[in-house]
This record gives structure tokens, C-alpha cells and sequence, in this order.
């Protein structure tokens, strides 16, 4: 058995600027927390998937978000802060387009003209924090398993 075997091996791009500041302690963000929520993601990959339609993408990105702070502590990460105000009135919206495949991943987590940038991340946030708020007891990665269905509800309480 090799090193490689035994761990996780990450890559850091120098190319990429950002992740390498914050990948290197050169940033705000450290490893563990830029790290976490791919974990999630793989978590949710090896249960449900990431999925395929917004409302699945919205709750795999939530569980993702909420899942390293509750291992990390402190604040939602930026993405994950959009003003409350701002992700109401687009819940509606949300509700249209939860079960479609052809949501438009893209518009939907970083911004067009008519969704800010990363209203994905933070309604999907928004969404499991809430959803955690109403069923004490619950951890995000006890959540891993649950269809996105079981959040839908959340988007009335934002």
C-alpha cells in the first residue's frame, strides 16, 4: 500500500489564483473548510446523487454548506449569505423550476441578469438550516439519504 492508497491526495493549481491563496493559508479560508464540503459532495454522491434538477441541486449544495460549518464552526461561507430579502423573491421561482432539469445550473448559482449570483448556494443553504431548525436533533449528514422532495417545504418559511 502507497501513501496515495492510504489518503487523499489534493492538487493545488497554481493557475488558479484564488484556490491556491486560499488552498495555501494564503487566504481567509483554510484547507479543511475549502475541503468539507466536497466531502459532503461525495457522501451525497455515493447515496442520492448530486442530482439532476434544481430542487436536488439546491439541497445537495445546502447539505454541502451546512455540513462544514457545523464540522468547521463560524460563519457561512460568502456564498452562502445572500441577503434573505433577496432569496424570497425568488422562491417562487424556485418552486416553478424545483423538479426541472433544464433549470439553467449555471444562472442559478452564479448569477444572470435576473438571479444574483449565488442564489443557489444561499437558498439551498437556507433551506437545509431550516429544515434542520424544524426536526431537532437532525445533523446534515444524517441528511444525506433524504430525497430533495422532503426540503420543498422549507421554500414556504424563507
Amino acid at each position: 500500500m502507497t501513501g496515495i492508497d492510504r489518503g487523499v491526495v489534493v492538487r493545488i493549481e497554481r493557475s488558479q489564483p484564488t484556490i491556491y491563496r486560499r488552498m495555501t493559508g494564503r487566504g481567509t479560508v483554510s484547507t479543511t473548510r475549502l475541503a468539507i464540503p466536497s466531502g459532503s459532495d461525495a457522501a451525497c454522491w455515493d447515496g442520492p446523487d448530486y442530482g439532476s434538477s434544481l430542487g436536488e441541486a439546491l439541497v445537495s449544495e445546502g447539505l454541502a454548506g451546512v455540513f462544514a460549518q457545523e464540522v468547521c464552526g463560524g460563519l457561512p461561507e460568502p456564498w452562502e449569505r445572500l441577503d434573505v430579502s433577496d432569496i424570497r423573491r425568488l422562491v417562487a421561482m424556485a418552486e416553478s423550476d424545483w423538479s426541472r432539469n433544464d433549470y439553467g445550473h449555471d444562472a442559478w448559482f452564479f448569477g444572470a441578469a435576473d438571479l444574483p449570483r449565488w442564489l443557489g448556494y444561499s437558498l439551498g443553504f437556507q433551506l437545509v438550516k431550516r429544515f434542520l431548525l424544524e426536526h431537532e436533533g437532525s445533523t446534515s449528514s444524517r441528511l444525506v439519504e433524504m430525497e430533495a422532495e422532503a426540503f420543498r417545504g422549507m421554500l414556504a418559511v424563507i
